[in-house]
């Protein structure tokens, strides 16, 4: 019996806290402007002494906050429902702009557009915060990561239910001890961030725990601890790592993470009884008279950034995906495309809007290239036969807005490898509301090289969907990778294979496509013209002329942003003209003239036009005009600007 009662007594020592043991706790968070909120939230829901009961969010697009917190939260656990979860309340702006960075990405996955994550709660962030309050009378703590704009309208709209709150801890200020862990003070960037709110909350005699850079900016983790932490590769890790490859520095410092491991565990802090007051410009000043803060002056860094790892490592086994199917192999790319239906160089800015997953890179490019994307951690964008349980590396691109593909679609790209020798190539059919892939093996590493592959050999994991088809819509060109692997891509071209008898060389590089089939003029299609359908036999849509300046007939196409043309750049496309003989055809920027030749055409039926421009090499354009005379009407399609 004693030997049982002695077993008994170990066994409930090695169980997780019970419910009833646990402290009810509420995130206040500005996750997605620095990373340390990241990696606070994992410890949350990595430590057993919490019960993690609501989050809020605050700061610039606090709605976008609290999507990628409902998104790292299903991650984690695969569940969605809201009585599964954490409620996820949606809070304000502090006073001073406060911005996303690249985590952005994070949150504008298809898992969270798509319906496939917890949604954020309709109760703004102060109400929540009462009602957690109350439903957990003399027992909550809220734990403040950012500005203390909810907290302040907390306490001002709620004064009841906040007195009901054990304790606030607070991740802000600085009292001796400035950001590099310089020997003095500077204004902090929460408090200064709102400087009312923060001041409102000082002097609100309720219970503080203050958490300054003093006992935070020395806990850094270095590269050893990082590569400790995310070899686990569990969901948990993968979605720090996830976020802390957006965020693009190197060494995170876990300010967040200590306040939050202050509610349950002290042991590697310093603690001191304090009298503190926040200045007009930010400063957190330690005065004479009665302590209205806990403060924590010092904390054993090394210790603390170890017991973290650990910690957060072992929540969570390791996921790692299985090897991709449909095995094919590289292509010659062939000779001068029949369609171009997509490029992204990465080059600029000026396609951002589709850049749906990976991080920009300018270290690390090809010979003569400006940037390349390389591939970050991503659930895979297949959530129906996809594996939902593991993370990938991926580039994604988004060619908005969904173009229609031809019988014979080839995917061109560059691409450079290290840790795998292979790549898998999906698309999504906007068609068909499914994702089809293909994998190519073998690949040489570690040297830039170029690939393409024939999309018409991609499958369903499956094994069903049958080949890309003519007509078919798609969207969301993807490069995945294993995790444990490096992926770099750039000059991505989806186009439809060469005609037959086709003598022209592929482009040495794509400035400019469009084609008109799909997308709103004005909006995916900028510029001066009207969208008009073809008529049978041919198929889709064209931009037709309209009345320009001198009652003239011109098409207008705005190339969206200012793109860099080469000293010999050539443009060809299709038309129809009736009621003149020729057109002039211009490449401008801010609506100034950079070349222009005059091109006889044959006229009322479709035909092929091209024209070639001999420039310095140093010239940009943003704009592409044609224009024929008065009475003339004028139709253009597949429009290609490229270096041949």
């Amino acid at each position: 019996m004693r030997l049982f009662l002695s077993l008994l007594a170990l066994s409930a020592c090695a169980l997780p806290a019970r419910a009833a043991d646990k402290i009810p706790v509420v995130i206040d968070t500005d996750i997605g402007s620095d990373v340390d909120d990241a990696f606070a939230l994992a410890l949350a829901v990595a430590s057993p002494e919490i019960d993690l009961v609501g989050v809020t969010t605050v700061g610039g697009a606090a709605d976008d906050r609290a999507w990628l917190v409902c998104r790292f939260l299903t991650q984690i656990t695969g569940k969605k429902k809201p009585e599964e979860l954490p409620p996820v309340a949606i809070g304000g702006a502090p006073t001073k702009k406060t911005e996303l960075d690249w985590q952005i990405q994070y949150r504008r996955h298809p898992a969270a557009i798509f319906n496939r994550t917890l949604k954020p709660s309709k109760e703004p962030a102060a109400d929540l915060l009462a009602k957690l309050a109350k439903a957990h009378e003399g027992k909550l703590v809220v734990v403040c990561l950012g500005p203390l704009t909810n907290i302040a309208k907390f306490i001002k709209d709620h004064p009841d239910e906040a007195k009901k709150v054990k304790r606030f801890v607070v991740m802000g200020g600085s009292i001796a001890v400035g950001y590099e862990g310089a020997p003095m003070a500077e204004p902090e960037w929460n408090v200064m961030c709102d400087i009312p709110a923060a001041k409102a909350v000082l002097s609100s005699g309720l219970p503080l725990t203050l958490i300054p850079l003093d006992a935070t900016v020395t806990a850094k983790v270095s590269k050893f601890m990082q590569e400790k932490l995310f070899s686990a590769r569990t969901m948990l890790t993968y979605q720090v790592q996830n976020l802390y490859e957006l965020w693009g520095l190197e060494t995170p410092v876990l300010f967040d993470p200590v306040a939050v491991a202050a509610v349950f565990e002290e042991k590697h802090l310093t603690f001191k009884e304090l009298r503190l007051e926040v200045d007009d410009k930010g400063m957190t000043l330690a005065k004479d008279g009665k302590a209205n803060a806990r403060v924590a002056t010092a904390i054993k860094a090394t210790d603390f950034v170890t017991w973290y790892v650990e910690r957060v490592r072992k929540f969570g086994t390791e996921t790692l995906p299985e090897k991709p199917k449909h095995a094919t192999k590289l292509i010659d790319p062939g000779a001068f495309p029949a369609k171009v239906h997509v490029a992204e160089d990465y080059d600029t800015d000026i396609e951002k809007r589709g850049w749906m997953c990976g991080k920009g890179d300018t270290k690390d490019v090809r010979s003569g290239g400006v940037r390349g994307q390389r591939a970050v951690l991503t659930q895979d964008f297949d959530d129906r036969q996809g594996n939902m349980k593991t993370m990938d590396r991926a580039v994604i691109f988004n060619p908005v807005p969904g173009p229609p593909m031809g019988p014979n679609t080839r995917l061109r790209f560059r691409y450079k490898l290290t840790g795998t020798d292979t790549i898998r190539v999906q698309l999504y059919s906007l068609t068909n509301g499914y994702h089809r892939y293909l994998s190519v093996s073998g690949l040489e590493q570690g040297k830039w090289l170029d690939g393409c592959v024939d999309m018409t050999q991609m499958r369903r994991p499956d094994g069903t969907g049958g080949a890309l088809a003519a007509d078919e819509r798609i969207d969301d060109i993807q490069f995945y990778i294993d995790p444990r692997a490096e992926l770099l891509i750039d000059d991505v071209i989806l186009y439809e294979a060469a005609a037959a008898g086709e003598k022209r060389a592929f482009p040495k590089r794509v400035i400019f496509s469009a084609w008109f089939d799909t997308g709103a003029q004005g909006k995916e299609w900028p510029g001066r013209f009207q969208i008009v359908n073809h008529e049978k036999p041919r198929t889709w849509k064209y931009a037709q002329s309209v009345k320009g300046d001198d009652d003239e007939q011109v098409v207008r196409v705005g190339m969206r942003g200012t793109r860099k043309l080469d000293a010999l750049t050539e443009l060809t496309f299709k038309y129809k003209l009736t009621g003149a003989d020729g057109v002039a055809v211009e490449l401008r920027a801010a609506g100034k003239v950079v070349a222009t030749r005059k091109l006889a055409l044959t006229v009322d039926k479709w035909g092929d036009g091209s024209v070639t421009f001999k420039l310095t090499g140093k010239e940009v354009a943003d704009e592409i005009v044609f224009r024929a005379t008065k009475g003339a009407e004028l139709s253009v399609d597949d429009v290609l600007l490229f270096v041949p």
